[in-house]
């Protein structure tokens, strides 16, 4: 049987350290998510790290003053926090179970989704003046953390198809 590379029991133990770390941030990711959906629907109804300081209202004002409002903005963090959870988790398993492996594109797949997300969705944080260190700076410490996973566990040329290899 041809498979694309080598077994997880032969590739580098640098490219498992790195790809366990993606898993880490995938796991961290998913918790995190778990957490902003819980906020939604508490008084707090803010994200961590930002205050009245930063929108000058608070849930129930903005109900007041407009409950279909309210309910939209309700909604989309439901959606983020949902799609923020099936990114953890589909990088968490791409880690797990292909990165580890030596598998390149599941390394590709993995890094190529963590940084669309992050180029999208970071950069209106500042714009918008949102750009907390209670806010960010959790994600950028999981990006962090993340991108040295992906450093470790880049795949290389050293990985060829049926061969057995030991880190140097």
């Amino acid at each position: 049987m041809d498979t694309d590379l080598t077994h997880a029991s032969e590739t580098l133990p640098r490219v498992r350290r790195g790809a366990r770390l993606i898993a880490l941030v995938g796991i961290v990711q998913i918790m995190s998510n778990i957490q902003f959906l819980f906020v939604n629907f508490e008084e707090q109804f803010l994200e961590r790290g930002i205050s009245l300081e930063q929108v000058g209202v608070t849930k129930a004002q903005i109900h007041a003053f407009n409950p279909d409002l309210a309910n939209y903005i309700s909604h989309l963090h439901i959606a983020i926090a949902g799609y923020g959870m099936a990114l953890g988790l589909a990088v968490a398993a791409l880690a797990w179970f292909g990165i580890q492996r030596g598998l390149p594109w599941a390394w590709w797949t993995g890094v190529t989704a963590v940084f669309t997300a992050a180029a999208v969705g970071l950069p209106a944080h500042f714009f918008y003046n949102l750009a907390t260190v209670g806010h960010l700076g959790p994600p950028f410490a999981l990006l962090t953390v993340f991108a040295v996973g992906a450093a470790m566990s880049y795949p290389t040329s050293t990985f060829t198809r049926g061969s057995k290899v030991h880190e140097a």
